[in-house]
């Protein structure tokens, strides 16, 4: 994994060692305070505020240990621009990939309070990503996503093999679009996220079981976005 290296992220090195605990995140689109060299840097009095543990899960069906998104921003930098209609090549580091799972990608555009889902890729989503390494996933951008100068991009995963998990990795981005209207789908399922959320098993000891029933009960959402000026951003 490429980090930051600096004289004032020396202090923090020590945190290093969460990593060998971590499994998968983000790392293009940059999620929020990640460590990867590609990501805004932060001020010198923010060092304290880098994930070194980016990768890691955000709770399991026993308890949650950090928010969805785990960060209330990003540090300041260029944002990408996602068109509407484009495929985007998502990159995941990936640690350990449990054999797969079930992955949703998600867009909010009120940071967080409400999200719809764009992509979903159940059951065997990273299946054939290699420990170590950069995965690619494609992700597309729907045609009439309206355009946001604030918008997330939220990848979630439930793992198939191993402690029951949820993960989460939440990228801040730029979407143009159509300026101002309205996105509709579903609500994302967040489940083996504390003991109040649904429990998908472990789908080799469960006969297959993945979650499906859970999955095809999310609710069905639309979000209305007002117009906007786009601001100047780095296209991707």
């Amino acid at each position: 994994m490429k980090l930051f290296i600096t004289s004032a992220a020396l202090v923090a090195l020590s945190t290093l060692a969460l990593l060998s605990e971590a499994h998968i995140s983000f790392r293009y689109p940059c999620p929020r305070y990640a460590p990867y060299s590609e990501c805004p840097r932060p001020n010198d009095n923010q060092w304290h505020l880098v994930d070194y543990d980016v990768q890691s899960p955000l709770g399991t069906h026993n308890a949650i240990s950090d928010p969805i998104c785990k960060h209330p921003a990003s540090f300041n930098g260029v944002r990408p621009v996602l068109k509407a209609g484009q495929t985007v090549q998502t990159k995941m580091e990936v640690d350990v990939n449990h054999n797969g799972g079930s992955c949703q990608w998600a867009l909010s555009y009120d940071n967080g309070n409400t999200w719809v889902v764009i992509q979903d890729h159940f059951q065997n989503c990273l299946a054939t990503a290699k420990p170590s390494s950069t995965f690619t996933l494609p992700v597309k951008i729907p045609a009439n996503a309206p355009t946001g100068n604030n918008v997330i991009l939220n990848w979630i995963w439930n793992n198939n093999e191993g402690n029951r998990e949820l993960y989460s990795s939440c990228a801040d981005v730029v979407i143009q679009g159509t300026n101002g209207g309205s996105l509709s789908g579903v609500a994302p399922l967040f489940a083996n996220y504390g003991p109040s959320s649904p429990y998908i098993p472990e789908k080799a000891v469960s006969n297959g079981d993945w979650g499906k029933q859970y999955f095809d009960a999310r609710k069905n959402i639309t979000i209305t976005v007002p117009a906007q000026k786009l601001k100047r951003q780095l296209v991707n």
